[in-house]
């Protein structure tokens, strides 16, 4: 991990109200997928262990872009993805 001081003065909006997706992965191409609304991370978290029986998982931020729906990764792995796709510090998660 890499940590630096920042200006905050450079962001031009934020989100008070984000969703999450979380997928639940059974096998490499098959996956339970969910859409998370009101609530916080810590809530998200606690819904992925009450959920989750073990499988792999990942979580994304969704942000909304115009017409676009952009996932912004959380945690865990996209297990249909090429591997070199996945930054290196990137890991399979389970719940």
């Amino acid at each position: 991990m890499l940590a630096s001081p920042i200006d905050p003065r450079d962001q031009t909006s934020e989100v008070d109200d984000p969703a999450y997706r979380v997928y639940f992965w059974n096998s490499p191409w098959s996956c339970e997928e969910w859409e998370l609304i009101q609530a916080d991370i810590d809530e998200v978290l606690e819904w992925i262990r009450a959920n989750g029986r073990g499988r792999p998982h990942s979580l994304w931020a969704v942000v909304h872009a115009q017409q676009d729906v952009r996932l912004v990764r959380l945690r865990g792995i996209d297990p249909t993805a090429a591997p070199d796709t996945w930054p290196s510090w990137a890991t399979e998660t389970r719940a």
